[in-house]
Formats: C-alpha cells, structure tokens, sequence
C-alpha cells in the first residue's frame, strides 16, 4: 500500500513564483500530488504544525516567516513517500544539498530572513506520526 506524507511549499518559495517548479519535481520522482490547497497559514496553524520546535531558540522566527505570506500544503502519496520526498527535498541547510535536489537546485545566495530564521523553500514530514499530525492540520 502506497504512503502518505505531508509537503509544503514555504513563503519564500512562493515569492519566487517556484511553486510548480516544486510540484513538476515532485511529480517527476514519481510521487502522486492527492491534495494540494494555497493559504496563509494562521499563528495557530503554524504552532502546530511546528510544535516539535516550540521553546527552541529559532521556534518564534520560524512561527513569523512561515505565516509570512502564501504556502501551499499538499498530501502526497506514493511508495515509501517520507523518505523519497525527503531525498528530493535535500538536506535541510541549503548550502549543504546536493546539487538535484529542491534546495540544492533553487537556493537562493541569502538564505537566511532578518530574523535569521533559514529559508529552504519546503518542508517535509520525517515520519509516518509526523505525516498524519499534519496532515491533519490542514486537510
């Protein structure tokens, strides 16, 4: 049985106009696209969906720049899902991704807000809880 993971495109790469960028990507690896929604996440959205983080010195930066502008979320489906999303996404500091991968590929030079929150254009869950806890949130 195919599985499910959550992905969201972040407000720095809507402002860049990468969101089909991202979505061709993700579909050419093979990974079906269920759902797909474009909203500002709401404070409380974003607490959730980031509550691991919460009380961490980066957590309140984070909070701000994700409901900062537009998103997409998306649930998106397909054989051991989490961990292909999370190999094209690429490493978390775009700086460090490999060259093939979302961020590695589509990184811009400053990757860092004014609050020195990290910009990397996408999120991904890292496990099977964490997939269906946000998911939740917005589907």
């Amino acid at each position: 049985m195919p599985e499910q993971t959550f992905c969201m495109i972040k407000p720095d790469a809507t402002a860049r106009e990468l969101t089909q960028e991202i979505k061709s990507r993700i579909e050419g690896s093979g990974l079906k696209i269920v759902k797909d929604k474009d909203l500002t996440m709401s404070r409380s959205q974003a607490e959730k969906l980031y509550s691991g983080h919460k009380g961490k010195d980066f957590y309140d930066g984070l909070v701000d720049f994700i409901t900062s502008g537009p998103v997409t979320v998306m649930m998106l489906e397909g054989d051991n899902a989490i961990l292909r999303l999370r190999q094209l996404m690429g490493e978390t500091d775009p700086r460090k991704a490999a060259p093939g991968t979302i961020r590695g590929d589509l990184r811009e030079d400053n990757i860092f807000t004014e609050k020195g929150t990290m910009k990397n254009l996408v999120h991904g869950s890292d496990s099977p809880d964490s997939a269906k806890n946000e998911t939740a949130i917005f589907f």
